[in-house]
């Protein structure tokens, strides 16, 4: 447990002031300069900051001790200037131009902080947690490799390895926006910008506020943490979180990308209308048929496109794609879970070769099929493990773009498959991979709305779609789905031994899972 997690730990068990005050005033400057380049004005900053550290007061005891809590406070402050910024769009429209010069006048004499810092939250926001806290830890905070490796809980060496990769992830996005600089310089204008000291007597009227559980906060501060409290729980129920202006995309409460002149009415009676048992049913004729022609096709345009994005680049910095040709049992062109004779039920689509899937590059050669007991229906048999994949090289990161047919709802945190990991020192370590968080059917709907919210709540960070295509069959059986892989992203328990091999395995529960590319980081 951190210097910090033992504090919060004071003050959540005894209600200690002294350890909330000396938290604040350790956090302060990182949480209102966050802050501060998110929102339009002073005020707003230190109201934001304000509300940062009244949820850290309430939320004190459910923190887990493994927490890095300057990561977790940033993180908040990201949310919670989401919302201030929502609350505030139009004096933000007014306000912002002046803003942006304020910023850049403060800092004339970094050039590189004044292209990149109107990009650093989104882009900070857009790394994984175990990510974000490392360059915080290492380029907010300045603290040394070893004791960014202490706070993680790795050796100074893997720790170093994280915040390059974590530093050239920025690179990449810092690229994508137009500026272009060395992740040497990137690293040196965060470290010397990004936290600056708060307002005086800040900090001082924070623990006051605090230490009256919020009474003497303003009204327009206790919205504040209301609302971030409402986003937060989204992201503890697993959400993906998308940022750009501080929006977040609602997929945890089963909300989709709705037309604006879709009423409410309508939200509510759409709700769980799509199943394929409803499609049938004459009381949900009429729904599915708005559905189908004003809805729908824009959700699948637009769900389409986000995919697409991320095909365009490869965002790892040093990702080597395993060979898995020796260990194919299944060509894209192949049926497997089909009755034998059906040949349309395919991924024929899906490119073969090297390509980028969720910002990962991977190459396909086909599938390994594994086992499932619903295979029997089709008197068909696949192997329940593929064994020794070789892999011997050291890696921080393990990349699968894969799928599963016959997950169902019920299924949903079951263990379907997992990596048995094999090193070169004897060792071996054990990967699950759940449905429902890591792996879905491949047979979905791209569109949200009228879809059971509960699909949409548990999948994994590092997980995400990331291709989507077709097939005769299913435009046949269910012509409103879409074929759909996933990318989902492992860290490797053992970063500094070498990698020997793996096993990917199945359960063999009714679930088939299987394995179109593999990658390492």
């Amino acid at each position: 447990m951190t210097d910090d997690m033992a504090l919060v730990r004071e003050y959540a068990a005894r209600q200690s002031e002294p350890a909330f005050a000396t938290l604040v005033a350790r956090h302060v400057n990182l949480v209102h300069a966050a802050a501060r380049r998110q929102v339009d004005d002073p005020h707003l900053a230190e109201e934001v900051t304000q509300a940062v550290f009244l949820i850290l007061a309430r939320k004190a005891g459910s923190l887990s001790p493994k927490t890095i809590l300057s990561g977790w406070l940033y993180r908040t402050a990201r949310f919670v200037a989401a919302d201030a910024v929502k609350s505030s769009r139009r004096r933000q429209q007014r306000e912002q131009a002046a803003h942006q010069e304020s910023l850049m006048n403060a800092n004339a004499s970094d050039p590189a902080w004044e292209q990149l810092s109107p990009f650093l939250d989104e882009a900070m926001a857009r790394l994984r947690d175990r990510d974000r806290d490392a360059i915080v830890l290492r380029y907010f905070e300045n603290k040394s490799l070893s004791e960014v490796g202490a706070a993680l809980g790795v050796e100074e060496r893997a720790a170093q390895k994280r915040v390059v990769r974590s530093l050239e992830k920025l690179r990449k996005f810092f690229t994508r926006r137009g500026v272009t600089l060395s992740a040497a310089i990137i690293a040196g204008a965060v470290s010397a910008n990004s936290v600056s000291a708060a307002p005086a007597g800040l900090a001082q009227t924070i623990s006051a506020v605090a230490f009256t559980k919020g009474a003497a906060a303003g009204g327009s501060t206790l919205a504040l943490v209301k609302g971030a409290l409402k986003v937060m729980a989204w992201t503890k129920a697993k959400t993906a979180i998308i940022a750009g202006i501080g929006l977040i995309l609602t997929f945890a409460v089963g909300t989709a990308i709705i037309s604006k002149t879709q009423s409410v009415r309508r939200q509510a009676k759409t709700q769980r209308a799509y199943t394929r048992a409803n499609l049938n049913d004459p009381n949900f004729r009429g729904v599915l048929a708005d559905l189908r022609a004003n809805v729908w096709p824009e959700e699948r345009r637009l769900a389409t496109a986000a995919i697409q994005a991320r095909q365009q680049s490869d965002e790892t910095p040093h990702a080597v794609t395993i060979d898995l040709k020796p260990y194919v049992n299944c060509a894209l062109t192949d049926s497997p879970a089909s009755p034998k004779g059906i040949s349309e039920n395919n991924l024929a689509e899906l490119p073969a070769g090297t390509h980028v899937f969720g910002g990962v590059p991977f190459a396909v050669d086909g599938l390994i099929q594994l086992d499932g007991t619903n295979m029997a229906m089709f008197q068909k048999s696949y192997p329940a493990e593929m064994g020794q994949i070789a892999i011997n090289r050291r890696c921080a990161e393990i990349y699968l773009f894969h799928g599963a047919h016959w997950i169902y709802g019920s299924d949903f945190g079951k263990t379907v498959a997992k990596l048995v990991l094999h090193y070169a020192d004897g060792s071996t370590r054990e990967i699950e991979i759940i449905a429902g968080q890591q792996v879905f059917d491949c047979w979905f709907p791209l569109f949200t709305t009228g879809v059971d919210q509960q699909y949409f709540m548990m999948m994994a960070p590092g997980t995400e779609r990331a291709w989507t295509g077709s097939n005769p069959f299913i435009k046949r059986i269910w012509p409103d789905e879409s074929l759909i892989l996933y990318r989902s992203a492992f860290e490797n328990p053992q970063p500094d031994v070498v990698l020997s091999s793996l096993d990917y395995v199945s359960t063999v529960t009714g679930t088939a899972p299987f394995l179109a590319g593999l990658t390492v980081d």
